[in-house]
């Protein structure tokens, strides 16, 4: 017989859950949960069961957790706590699970208020939390307990501090992207090397289905060739990535790609430009690479990215007889556009507020017309 209680409602937070659904990506994440309720609840049973050196037979039989529905408010996946009896024997290990419930959410309120966590889960649990919530991007959070006093909220610190509460564990799994060259490829060790645009090495192992991307981009490393990988990367405890664990996307760039060259241009440090010249804040650099994003019409060729002295952007386009460019200040956002036709020494300018939807399009639109997109 099956029997079935409400278990868990934890609500997704952040803007990939505000349409109240659920990315496929994160559904191994509930899969590991449920791992890891199965481990405490066995922890749990051998701590009170001083006398056992191991759980009884059959501890885990006809326990299940399952996905049920998606409720509103942003996402909130009913978790149902399924069991079943075993002949004529019913199932009397229910409290356990229930008792790992409680454990496991005191484990994530201690860590969000950085006390020890170690009392709730053993350390060598922890690292079930490298493979929960590792596709968390900055604004999100899992809420275990909402509407409760706990305060069981997993994000990206939280987890962080989960993990490494293990002396056994140094790095924390994250969803990644690295832009980068392909110098070599070892066939017999099966393994590659990405080379990453601030010069760090990291070696990753070659596999299908992208190994033909692989050796495109190796081939053609000569001519500066660049590649996006995204996937899953192990993080040491001051957030330098370390290794790749596992690539689901490979793809090469194009090579005016202006996330890659944002990311050379954030390399300049005050003086660089003899002795003057003024650095590029990180912050800036990152805003402008999302708005950039988000707001450049696909359509449109890409511009060749150069720094200002004054610690700016000049965008230029050279297209047939128009001499086109776009000054960027990134501290107050805006930017001045600049358009020469060669021919008849016809020019446009306008003066542009990055943050504003409206003005992107008339900058889209301008382009255009040129570009006859």
């Amino acid at each position: 017989m099956l029997q079935s209680n409400e278990f868990l409602n934890p609500r997704l937070n952040g803007k990939r859950f505000d349409d109240h659904t659920i990315p496929l990506e994160l559904l191994e994440d509930f899969a590991a949960l449920e791992e890891l309720f199965i481990e405490v609840a066995k922890w749990i049973y051998l701590d009170e069961n001083t006398d056992r050196k191991r759980v009884p037979r059959g501890f885990t039989n006809g326990v299940t957790l399952k996905l049920s529905s998606i409720a509103a408010g942003s996402a909130i996946p009913k978790i149902l706590l399924v069991t079943s009896s075993l002949g004529l024997f019913p199932n009397d290990n229910q409290p356990y699970f229930e008792k790992a419930k409680e454990n496991i959410l005191f484990a994530i309120d201690a860590a969000g208020k950085e006390e020890e966590v170690t009392k709730f889960i053993p350390e060598h649990l922890l690292v079930y939390f490298n493979r929960i919530g590792k596709r968390l991007k900055d604004d999100e959070t899992i809420d275990f307990s909402p509407d409760s006093g706990l305060h069981a909220k997993l994000n990206k610190t939280t987890r962080k501090r989960l993990v490494l509460a293990s002396s056994n564990i140094n790095e924390v799994s994250n969803e990644t992207t690295i832009r980068g060259a392909i110098p070599e490829v070892d066939k017999s060790k099966k393994t590659f090397t990405i080379l990453a645009l601030n010069g760090q090495r990291i070696t990753a192992r070659l596999q299908e289905p992208h190994s033909a991307t692989i050796f495109e981009a190796f081939n053609s490393y000569e001519s500066k060739s660049r590649v996006l990988i995204s996937g899953v990367g192990r993080f040491d405890k001051n957030d330098k990535l370390v290794s790749i664990e596992s690539i689901e996307h490979i793809s090469i760039l194009d090579p005016l790609d202006i996330p890659s060259r944002l990311e050379e241009l954030s390399n300049l440090e005050n003086g660089w430009l003899n002795g003057e010249g003024t650095g590029m804040k990180k912050e800036n650099i990152n805003w402008f690479a999302d708005i950039f994003e988000s707001n450049y019409n696909p359509a449109l060729p890409l511009p060749y990215l150069y720094p200002t002295p004054s610690g700016g952007i000049q965008a230029e386009w050279s297209f047939e007889n128009w001499d086109i460019s776009l000054n960027i200040d990134l501290n107050d956002k805006s930017a001045f556009y600049h358009s020469l036709q060669l021919d008849t020494d016809e020019v446009i300018e306008e003066r542009f507020d990055l943050t504003k939807d409206d003005d992107w399009q008339l900058l889209n639109q301008n382009l255009a017309d040129i570009f006859k997109v």
